[in-house]
């Protein structure tokens, strides 16, 4: 990256509408930021060729989509979710606004249809997809998620499905942050005290502040209820949330959590995050939460 970033991510309530949100400030994540991410990771897309898709997306294209539709990921980054539903039998578009990106992608998947824009204002008629994909997008914007969502909206047909992912503020990391606002975290990690990390800017132990921040803005973690009546707000009906992701809130913002993941690679601990998400945990730690909603 070419701009300074700071040391540590710090994390700010945004009480009042919807419930509150919380608020990540480090990096801005632009066009260049997330060429510059997925450039320095290696995407392989043999399971996607043959149609995989994580637990969470399965059971939701299972559930709420009709086979054979016309789906867009809209920030598509790597792209694998529009490669897996094209091996399904969709007809798959991906649009991002990182141009490396956009280029790997058209490269490793041709059958795709992808081009470079921005998922505010795409350049597709109105009433377009039986589905769209929000992957991790509506977050980054500042100003809200409102203009992701009613563009998605917008290119939506009569009874088509939005798939709208993003960070989930949870019970569980709700209470992390009380109790460091209470002083009862490890010095560290109290507001007020820097902790260095070169970690992503998602990632490492966070500074709870009320009012002072550093850096630029990065993302929204929302909870389950407040993004669905951002959805609704805009005009969606039959909203959802499926949480997903429980052990990563652990491993990311507990004390314990960050000490396993300091001595165990993650990869041993797929079956743990499986199990945990089958049994329901995510309602309380999710670490994510995947939206469903319906244009009328």
């Amino acid at each position: 990256m070419t701009s300074t970033v700071p040391a540590h991510v710090t994390l700010v309530v945004q009480p009042g509408r919807h419930r509150g949100r919380l608020a990540f400030y480090r990096q801005n994540a632009d066009a260049a930021f997330w060429d510059d991410l997925w450039d320095a990771q290696t995407v392989d897309y043999r399971r996607a060729r043959g149609g995989h898709l994580p637990l969470h997306l399965r059971r939701a294209v299972r559930r709420y989509l009709p086979p054979g539709g016309r789906v867009l990921e809209a920030g598509c980054g790597p792209g694998e979710f529009s490669v897996a539903m094209a091996a399904r039998g969709f007809t798959a578009d991906a649009v991002d606004w990182a141009p490396r990106t956009v280029a790997r992608l058209r490269a490793a998947a041709p059958q795709i249809q992808v081009w470079q824009g921005d998922v505010r204002a795409l350049e597709v008629p109105d009433a377009t997809y039986d589905a769209v994909y929000s992957p991790g997008v509506c977050e980054h914007f500042e100003a809200g998620p409102g203009e992701v969502l009613r563009e998605t909206l917008r290119v939506l047909r009569p009874g088509g499905i939005a798939l709208v992912s993003t960070p989930c503020f949870s019970p569980l990391l709700r209470a992390v942050g009380r109790a460091a606002h209470a002083g009862g975290l490890p010095a560290g990690d109290r507001p007020g005290r820097t902790r260095r990390t070169t970690a992503p800017p998602t990632v490492g132990a966070p500074l709870w502040l009320p009012r002072p921040r550093e850096g630029e803005f990065y993302q929204y973690a929302f909870t389950p209820a407040g993004l669905a009546a951002e959805l609704r707000a805009v005009g969606f009906e039959a909203v959802r949330a499926h949480p997903y992701g429980a052990l990563a809130t652990v491993l990311e913002f507990t004390t314990a959590g960050r000490a396993l993941a300091a001595r165990v690679d993650r990869g041993r601990l797929r079956p743990l995050e499986a199990g945990l998400d089958l049994l329901g945990a995510p309602r309380l730690a999710g670490r994510a939460c995947l939206w469903v909603a319906r244009r009328p």
